[in-house]
């Protein structure tokens, strides 16, 4: 019974993650295609605007490409940010029941569940690494 309520933890703690990710995915396509709007639209208003200004077209781009670097900079920044943050929280709502299923799996192994367990405590040892070393120890 125990492992069933640990099993069916596990699973809403992984389908949880998962669907973070996919919405975090989601949003980071709609920033990138507003940014390659908004690039486009640059382009345009440069290239209106570089008529009657003096600037030459090598400088026009380095002025573009340096603001589409700061730009995707910051975004890419955010977005480190946010899923070291969604793996920093689903490890910590996880490590009790990984750390229970670590100290009796010699008693449990004919449990039906036991390696489904063992594979997903595998994984989230793996994805434990993925992190800087000092969030990682949380």
């Amino acid at each position: 019974m125990i492992f069933l309520v640990f099993f069916a933890t596990l699973s809403f703690s992984f389908g949880l993650s998962y669907w973070a990710t996919l919405s975090k995915l989601k949003k980071s396509n709609l920033l990138l295609a507003e940014l390659f709007i908004k690039n486009r639209a640059l382009e345009e208003l440069n290239s209106q605007a570089s008529s009657g200004i003096n600037m030459s077209d090598d400088t026009l781009h380095k002025e573009n490409f340096i603001k589409f670097l700061s730009d995707s900079r910051d975004w890419a920044y955010s977005y480190i940010e946010d899923v070291q943050k969604g793996l920093n929280n689903f490890i910590r709502e996880v490590k009790p029941e990984i750390e229970y299923f670590g100290e009796f799996k010699k008693d449990n192994s004919s449990h039906p569940y036991y390696y489904s367990i063992k594979k997903i405590t595998e994984e989230y040892e793996k994805l434990k690494t993925l992190l800087p070393e000092e969030t990682n120890n949380e």
